[in-house]
């Protein structure tokens, strides 16, 4: 959908439909009344029948019947003003995008009132694009059933005067870019394993580089073999496929920057090694690499934006297969920055290729690491598919990432990573296992990892109950939901 800001009187546009906004404690703001007077009052008689209330997420359909050049005004209810916020705003307008869609409209016009605030408009332009999200790549026949043929295409936000159109201007291209990156993400997530591999995946990444003007490096298995990432091999050994270890970089024009460090696990697709999965929802672990895809999206929105700090995106990607040369249970293998790991569960194996990623970042000094990654399902256990959990070793930098998550609605939940929980991942033949006791399984993943991510502030964030599966949003559909993006993307402009 292509969306647009134009002046004008929103009486005279030629549009499939005019959205007028309803507060549920006052109807009759201006737009209104310029609607009603155009059409002899019909609206106000049509409320004083107690149909439309103006709750959130309500609409009701009047036809104009000539009276305006469009031939439908849609009442669209946001609740009681002192209630609203930039996330009910997503609800709304996520939940308004595809009804307009589903009715088979095409064009619609959203005239702005003045009052608008800035981040409210963002969040109706974000969640307007985001709603629509379909993953239709591999359909070559359309439902017809399923309406796969209907399309919103346009959406002009309608204002009154020129110093009004260059403030929103700005807004509306800020949100199209970061829904893009988070429909990058879930465009990544969301492809099978046999379309895309940790080659692939460089491959994008590359693309995605030179598009908007970031360095892009990508370590081949060779150098892999030479700089010594042997956790990282050691997980793509059972694989015919080559693993890839990937780094993005922005650098301000400006000096004296800070630098903040974004680290993906790209497991492509995870079939647990030799310690292998049941059969049954084997098929969504093509989506553990979301933590790779929330990287990716994220660099290419930075890009673009071009916030005042130096952001370095890391991706460590393979596939965990049970090949004949597979790590098996109770193999040792030294990570990047030499500490000796016992592997006692090969399912544990986005931890692995994290440790090779986090040893190899400290060589940026940064003042501030975050890694994602879909690494357990005791986090689902304990935190459903509504928040990610959150575990770190720096208490500003999971600060910062709280009030980022409180921006955009991307929600994390801080657990305890006290020195306690390193016992469970103690070895007695190495350095560190890679799972824990048993119990409290999302922070064990953190204990380990840890051990890796010394000498920078750490804050790591487990999405597997957040990068799939999320319900009950109006703008965040089946499969991916491309979750970590915008949280990442306010946690660096914040910075």
């Amino acid at each position: 959908m292509k969306i647009t800001v134009e002046t004008g009187d929103f009486r005279q546009k030629e549009t499939d439909a005019v959205l007028i906004p309803m507060l549920e404690d006052d109807f009759h703001n201006e737009l209104f009344l310029a609607a009603d007077a155009s059409l002899d009052g019909r609206i106000q008689a049509f409320l004083n029948l107690g149909d439309f209330k103006g709750k959130p997420k309500t609409t009701s359909v009047l036809y104009t019947n000539g009276a305006m050049t469009t031939p439908r005004i849609i009442l669209v209810g946001l609740g009681i003003y002192t209630e609203l916020n930039a996330e009910k705003v997503r609800q709304i307008a996520g939940h308004t995008a595809r009804y307009l869609r589903d009715m088979g409209l095409k064009s619609v016009t959203v005239p702005i009132p003045p009052e608008t605030q800035d981040d409210w408009a963002q969040a109706a332009v974000e969640a307007s694009l985001l709603s629509l999200y379909e993953f239709k790549q591999h359909k070559t026949q359309s439902d017809k059933d399923d309406g796969d043929n209907k399309s919103l295409d346009s959406m002009t936000f309608l204002v009154g005067s020129d110093a009004e159109k260059s403030q929103i201007e700005p807004i509306v291209e800020r949100g199209e870019t970061i829904a893009n990156g988070t429909i990058l993400a879930r465009d990544l997530s969301n492809q099978p394993g046999n379309h895309l591999t940790p080659t692939q995946l460089a491959e994008k990444a590359e693309e995605v580089a030179e598009a908007v003007g970031l360095n892009c490096t990508v370590f081949d298995k060779p150098t892999l073999e030479e700089k010594g990432f042997r956790t990282l091999l050691a997980v793509a050994q059972g694989s015919a496929e080559d693993p890839r270890f990937i780094i993005l970089e922005y650098t301000p024009e400006s000096e004296g920057h800070e630098t903040v460090a974004l680290v993906g696990k790209g497991i492509t697709f995870d079939t647990g090694g030799i310690s292998l999965k049941s059969g049954k929802g084997m098929d969504e672990m093509k989506h553990d690499m979301s933590g790779a895809a929330a990287v990716l999206g994220a660099m290419q929105v930075i890009g673009q934006l071009k916030p005042d700090v130096r952001v370095i995106g890391i991706i460590a990607t393979t596939e965990n297969m049970p090949g004949s040369t597979a790590i098996k249970p109770g193999d040792v293998v030294t990570s990047y920055g030499g500490k000796t790991i016992e592997i006692m569960n090969t399912d544990a194996e986005g931890r692995l290729i994290l440790a090779d990623a986090l040893g190899w970042t400290a060589q940026y000094n940064p003042n501030g690491v975050v890694d994602l990654a879909t690494l357990t399902g005791a986090v689902i256990t304990c935190l459903g598919h509504i928040a990610a959990g959150a575990m770190g070793t720096d208490d500003a930098l999971m600060e910062k990432i709280k009030k980022a998550a409180e921006k955009t609605h991307e929600r994390v939940w801080e657990l305890p990573l006290w020195d306690d929980y390193d016992e469970g991942v103690k070895s007695k033949v190495a350095d560190v296992q890679n799972i824990g006791d048993g119990t409290s399984g999302t922070i064990a993943g953190a204990a380990f990892l840890k051990k890796f991510a010394e000498g920078y502030p750490w804050v790591h964030l487990d999405i597997a109950g957040t990068a799939w599966g999320m319900k009950g949003s109006s703008y965040i559909p089946e499969g991916a939901s491309g979750y970590g993006v915008r949280l990442l993307v306010q946690l660096v402009e914040d910075w």
